[in-house]
């Protein structure tokens, strides 16, 4: 009798042992899940905006020189209008995949909002952005030529600026310049 009670015992003891794992590994993933999504974008997995921000702050105390591109996806609203925003959101996840696959591991890459994107290219000047955005113009452009999508980028470095509000804000003046010189272009 008292070996049965043990045996059932042990049963318990290894059921109760497997539930705990299971609640543990379950809270591992939870935890997980959480931290990423406090610092990326959920549609396309970059870093959001804050966590960028975060980033470019760490090298301004570093003192360490970059360069901001802020690029904005011209006729965008078209492709949510026309074909829908599950199309809409393919645009925008293809786009990050093209950001990851033609920018170097130190670069920071977030989606800022809607069809903006901003990047951080550290130990980088003006001229070598440039180029690797107009690789990337390209490349996004003939992705995209069914939908008539282009990009419009403008280009700002640090120390040159010197605050994250103010290399961000000419970044973003110096994309909407891009547009305004009739879009699918660099300004810097």
């Amino acid at each position: 009798m008292k070996d049965i009670q043990i045996q059932v015992l042990l049963n318990v003891l290894d059921e109760v042992t497997k539930r705990y794992d299971e609640i543990f590994l379950l809270k591992e993933k939870l935890l997980e899940e959480a931290s990423f999504k406090s610092t990326h974008d959920i549609l396309t997995s970059l870093y959001n905006r804050s966590y960028f921000e975060s980033r470019v702050q760490k090298l301004i105390i570093n003192e360490q020189q970059f360069v901001i591109v802020f690029m904005d996806l011209d006729n965008f609203k078209y492709v949510n209008d026309t074909y829908g925003h599950i199309v809409g959101d393919e645009v925008l996840i293809q786009t990050a995949k093209i950001l990851k696959d033609n920018l170097k591991g130190k670069d920071i890459v977030a989606r800022f909002g809607g069809d903006e994107f901003v990047m951080c290219l550290p130990s980088c000047d003006i001229n070598s952005a440039v180029k690797i955005m107009e690789n990337i113009k390209n490349i996004i452009k003939n992705t995209f030529r069914h939908y008539d999508i282009s990009v419009s980028i403008g280009i700002a470095s640090y120390p040159e600026n010197p605050t994250y509000e103010e290399v961000l804000k000419k970044a973003d003046e110096n994309m909407y310049e891009s547009k305004k010189k009739g879009k699918d272009s660099i300004t810097f």
